[in-house]
């Protein structure tokens, strides 16, 4: 082939003698050029069809694909590559409606680094390879309106429908999307970014996606003020509705969520409901306008209320539940009276043992102040199963990861400081709920709160395994010990100690006939694993554990684990408590000082901290 293109250029060069000649000389050489790039590609694609991978169906091929575009984030558009590798790969891809239906109109998954507002082309491209297939569609109100005006005659086909950040400002687009026909819509989000809610205006609730949504099994709104009678019912699932803060003065053009009428109506005509999350929306009318009327949902798997105490009372002795039922409940106190939050327990003693009664093994204890506003928060977690180690990190409890727990009851008291009010409704908890069989406990307290008999709290709780303690807890740590240091500063018991105290007694008093005090029980009989966190290893601390250590090997119930992680403790005293523990484990950070809010600051080292002699190198008395 070569050879016979030189022979041709020859020629050609030989009979150019004029413009017209080199004209159709050039015109000769590009065909050849051409028709050689067609011989190119022919072979090309020959060899493809050898390529071990090519003998691959189709369907296949197209299924490796969706394996690539949705295993990650499947609004990414990383996975287009694989078009680009050869004509068939393309055209397969292009058959497959099912791999351009979804959509994400952020500002960061746009190839080459272009925003929405330069790839209205690109939108409109994919929205025609997506062709009628049913789309997955989230907008955010960073788009402008005429890219989010292209989805306007596709909402008929889409099945997914997320509309976030919503502002007043976008009233108009989000009512153009709204009034469209939805009938294969299966899952409806509307958010609003407002520090006020956005009000629904009336016009709207009669062109809501211009009729029945027979499909509609998800509905979450979040900052909009939606009325109870414009949401769709009848096939829900799911149900979301939540404000930042409750709205204690509805405006005339803004729809109320103060009708408990429409609310229970809603309810009873959605008898589907597996997820119901009420937050700030609930109706402030007692409970006894309800006529009696009780609400039954027999699917429901997880009830999440939020707001005023008084609100959340009243909603839940409605409510007829199954003890499966789990509980995110967040109130707030309106005053410092804690009538409904004994309510709320004796709601959930109730809920939990009738008619199937169940019991706790894991309960967590949260306990924390706020500044701005004044408020004392006590949040606690109750679950039947036990966390997945039985030393979790310190993250477990601080983060709200318990989605699988069966309670979550979080309590904030405004403008309170005494912590009474706080240590009242916890010692109740622990008499009402089922925790008879608890294995697993934490208590996390970042501040510094006042001493708490935990002896008194947790005596029925006589099957606890493991203990993990955060922050200011040394009363908790008393609870473990007996009342007197096992070991003495001579290296004797502290039952050697008594005898000896009590023949000095006597030697000083032979009228003194009364018997000794009976020695402190701690609790906890069965406990082996002890976490301590961020605690400050200082004063009587130490002698605590060490105490707490060599009492339980004593009555032959020893703590096998004990872990020290980020506390203030000397590499003296964590080396004597090594010496007895089994499992022991240590960060080895020499400690952490604590600044007056409770935080903890930068780690310093306490080998060179006289301020407490007791403790030196020295004193192998420890």
């Amino acid at each position: 082939m070569f050879t016979r293109l030189e022979c041709e250029l020859n020629q050609v060069h030989s009979a150019i003698h004029t413009p017209m000649a080199q004209a159709a000389a050039l015109t000769t050489v590009d065909q050849d050029i051409d028709a050689a790039k067609r011989l190119v590609l022919s072979m090309l694609t020959h060899h493809n069809m050898f390529v071990p991978i090519s003998i691959l169906p189709a369907g296949i091929l197209a299924r490796i694909f969706h394996v690539i575009a949705f295993s990650g984030e499947p609004y990414s558009l990383g996975w287009v590559h694989v078009t680009h590798v050869c004509r068939r790969w393309r055209q397969i891809a292009l058959d497959d409606s099912t791999l351009w239906t979804h959509f994400s109109l952020q500002n960061t998954d746009w190839p080459d680094g272009l925003t929405p507002l330069r790839n209205k082309d690109w939108i409109t491209e994919r929205l025609s390879r997506a062709r009628s297939a049913l789309l997955v569609v989230e907008l955010s109100a960073l788009m402008s309106k005429d890219t989010l005006s292209l989805f306007l005659p596709h909402i008929s086909h889409t099945r997914e429908l997320y509309l976030r950040n919503l502002s007043c400002l976008h009233s108009k687009i989000v009512h153009e999307i709204t009034i469209q026909k939805a009938p294969v819509l299966e899952c409806l989000e509307l958010s609003a970014s407002n520090t006020f809610p956005i009000g629904i205006k009336h016009h709207v609730r009669h062109t809501f996606f211009k009729g029945p949504l027979p499909k509609l099994r998800v509905f979450c709104i979040s900052q909009i003020l939606f009325p109870w009678s414009l949401i769709p019912r009848g096939q829900l699932t799911r149900l979301e509705v939540a404000l930042n803060k409750e709205v204690l003065i509805s405006k005339p053009e803004v729809p109320p969520h103060d009708d408990l009428h429409q609310l229970i109506d809603l309810l009873v005509n959605c008898p589907a409901l597996e997820v119901l999350t009420l937050k700030n929306c609930l109706p402030a009318t007692p409970s006894e306008s309800s006529g009696g009327q009780t609400l039954h949902l027999p699917r429901l798997l997880r009830l999440c209320l939020g707001g005023s105490s008084s609100r959340v009372v009243n909603l839940l002795e409605i409510f007829k539940l199954s003890s499966s039922t789990t509980l995110r409940l967040d109130c707030t106190s309106e005053s410092t009276a804690t009538y409904d939050e004994h309510v709320i327990l004796s709601i959930l003693s109730a809920h939990f043992g009738d008619p199937t009664p169940i019991a706790f093994s894991s309960f967590k204890v949260k306990i924390t102040m706020g500044h701005i506003p004044v408020r004392c928060m006590l949040k606690i977690v109750a679950s039947t199963s036990l966390p997945a180690s039985p030393i979790p990190c310190a993250e477990v409890v601080q983060a709200d990861t318990d989605i699988d727990t069966e309670l979550s009851l979080s309590l904030s008291f405004l403008h309170v400081r005494d912590f009474n009010v706080v240590d009242m409704i916890l010692r109740r908890a622990c008499e009402v709920l089922p925790l008879s069989k608890l294995e697993f406990l934490s208590i996390f307290s970042p501040i510094s709160i006042q001493p708490v008999n935990w002896s008194e709290v947790f005596r029925h709780c006589i099957e606890v395994t493991t203990v993990r303690v955060y922050g200011h807890m040394t009363d908790l740590l008393q609870a473990l010990a007996p009342l007197h240091p096992w070991t003495g500063r001579d290296g004797r018991g502290a039952q050697a100690q008594a005898s000896d105290d009590n023949d000095n007694d006597n030697d000083n008093d032979n009228d003194n006939d009364d018997a000794p005090a009976p020695m402190h029980v701690p609790i906890f009989p069965k406990l082996t694993s002890l976490l301590l966190e961020k605690l400050s290893f200082t004063d009587a601390v130490p002698d605590l554990v060490m105490s707490a250590v060599q009492w339980r090997m004593a009555n032959k119930t020893p703590l096998t684990t004990l872990c020290i992680d980020r506390c203030a403790i000397r590499k003296r005293q964590a080396e004597a408590l090594e010496k007895v523990v089994r499992d022991f484990r240590w960060d080895h950070l020499l400690g952490f000082h604590y600044n007056e809010d409770g935080d903890s600051e930068d780690r310093y080292d306490y080998e060179t901290d006289y301020r407490y002699p007791k403790y030196d190198d020295y004193d192998n008395s420890y």
